[in-house]
């Protein structure tokens, strides 16, 4: 069997500052390829103690013919100091350290953008080092790094892990027995779709809702009702971070669910170190996941 690789998915967030009442944007195509054009799309990451950690990049950034999908890729280089062995003596003793400040295979990962503006949906290969979690950190911050460098107007870019509607529902029908919800909502891209709970967090001045469900003790959440249902839209948009418990049938313990790391994925061929045929294969990726939303 050949090998494979996954594919995870997420969706780009442009969201409104609190306090900022209007998003008079430009689209999120005319955006993002003024980022990618601008080689400002790279931020620092430092440990507790000021000293450099990791340097993002995102780089290669190419659209295709039709304008509508973008491929690129995310790396992280880190300094760390490495042996030079010295053949000459036969020796690490006498081996040079060079300092170097570089990236390797499993540090750089190829991505694709749907740079329509409804969709915004973003397609990756993740690697040993970069998860899904730290993909989506890793790109968000190079982003609004370079929204601020470019100049461009002040909103917030998010990464959002995204999980499939079906992928939750799948999750509640082999754990019924579920008594604890914790839902973060998160205002939607760029603002609209007004509910009372982002009614409430514009009242408010707040950019994130979080509420908790603890059934009676004994009991469990009804999860057959229409108000749970409500409250699982918008896991698929990564306009809510989703977490389940729920009880084992027939033993003891609980399970657990959160969207954040329950992205959906695909299988693609393995591509080796080979970053262009990565960005390919990711991309056709994308653009099956795409054709086949509900």
């Amino acid at each position: 069997m050949a090998k494979m690789r996954k594919v995870r998915f997420a969706r780009i967030n442009r969201r409104r500052p609190v306090g900022q009442e209007t998003l008079a944007m430009r689209t999120f195509a005319e955006d993002f390829t003024e980022l990618a054009s601008s080689r400002l799309t790279q931020t620092t990451q430092r440990g507790t103690d000021g000293q450099l950690v990791k340097t993002w990049t995102a780089a290669d950034m190419t659209i295709d013919a039709n304008g509508d999908f973008m491929t690129g890729t995310l790396g992280f280089s880190s300094p760390e100091d490495r042996k030079v062995f010295n053949t000459e003596a036969w020796s690490w003793v006498k081996g040079e350290t060079v300092d170097l400040d570089a990236a390797s295979r499993a540090t750089v990962a190829p991505f694709a953008v749907d740079l329509q503006e409804s969709h915004r949906w973003v397609a990756f290969a993740p690697t040993a080092k970069i998860r899904p979690g730290t993909f989506a950190w890793g790109l968000e911050h190079v982003l609004n790094q370079a929204v601020g460098a470019a100049g461009l107007i002040p909103t917030e870019w998010e990464v959002d892990l995204v999980t499939s509607r079906s992928e939750v529902d799948e999750w509640i029908r082999k754990h019924p027995l579920i008594h604890f919800m914790r839902r973060t909502i998160k205002m939607p891209n760029p603002g609209r779709l007004i509910d009372s709970d982002r009614a409430e967090m514009r009242a408010l001045g707040a950019g994130k809702k979080t509420e908790e469900f603890v059934a009676e003790r004994g009991g469990l959440l009804d999860t057959g009702s229409e108000v749970f249902a409500s409250k699982l839209d918008g896991t698929q948009t990564g306009d809510l971070d989703l977490q389940l418990h729920a009880h084992r049938q027939n033993k003891s313990g609980i399970d657990k669910f959160s969207s954040l790391s329950a992205a959906d994925e695909e299988l693609i061929d393995d591509f080796g170190t080979d970053l262009m045929v990565g960005m390919d294969l990711v991309l056709a990726a994308l653009r099956a996941y795409v054709r086949d939303l509900p």
